[in-house]
């Protein structure tokens, strides 16, 4: 089940619960959210990148996708991407 499936599936049985019962359920995901390191933190910790870099830079350290998970990564980012400010 890829992650789109698995959120429909979670959408449709949230609309099924009584709402003491989805109250237990947004406390858990607070717990879950309250144990899980942001992403953003993460972030911060990488070095800044150095100016004057080209894509074919990048190349040189850029290696190929291994594993069955593409389209799930893919599906992934579709999801959670917003628009960029600048």
């Amino acid at each position: 089940m890829n992650t789109t499936e698995l959120r429909q599936k979670v959408a449709n049985q949230l609309n099924n619960l009584s709402p003491e019962r989805l109250a237990l359920v947004s406390e858990f995901i607070d717990s879950l959210e309250a144990s899980e390191p942001t992403q953003a933190s993460s972030l911060r910790k990488l070095p800044p990148l150095e100016r004057g870099k080209t894509a074919k830079d990048l190349l040189e350290v850029a290696g190929t996708w291994q594993g069955d998970d593409l389209e799930e990564c893919l599906n992934s980012v579709y999801e959670t991407r917003s628009e960029t400010q600048f």
